[in-house]
């Protein structure tokens, strides 16, 4: 499996590897910037938590916010010992650039009422062959 936005130790780094992620977050928080939203800061939790769903995605062969278990991203986010006030997530296929993944989203009005909402203060992103996953939170 080809992966892509997340160094190999899953805790080592401050920030994303992956050049199409941090164009995607240089982006995201230009935006929020011009509409008055503090940026959202980098966390690893958030990251591995959105890797693993992108690498669920990818093994099992499907595209979703709930997975074939029936879990959202709120109990995929308990389960992973986030603790949150506010989530929410946005998920992609197929798009190869982190311009390509913000355009996609900003162009779809949920998606971009996520990206824009400036209660949310944190974020991680995963990028495994093709589908993306970018988990936001207001933490509690």
């Amino acid at each position: 499996m080809v992966e892509q936005g997340y160094p190999k130790s899953d805790q080592s780094s401050p920030g994303p590897a992956d050049p199409a992620i941090q164009e995607f977050l240089q982006l995201v928080n230009a935006k929020r910037r011009s509409v008055g939203c503090p940026e959202l800061k980098w966390d690893n939790q958030l990251a591995l938590a959105a890797l693993k769903h992108s690498r669920d995605m990818v093994s099992r062969n499907f595209f979703g916010h709930t997975n074939p278990d029936g879990k959202n991203p709120f109990e995929r986010l308990q389960e992973s010992k986030v603790v949150f006030s506010a989530a929410a997530e946005n998920i992609a296929f197929g798009l190869k650039t982190g311009q390509q993944a913000f355009e996609t989203w900003f162009r779809s009005p949920e998606h971009r009422k996520n990206m824009l909402n400036c209660r949310f203060t944190r974020h991680g992103v995963a990028y495994v062959e093709g589908r993306w996953t970018h988990l936001l939170l207001k933490p509690r």
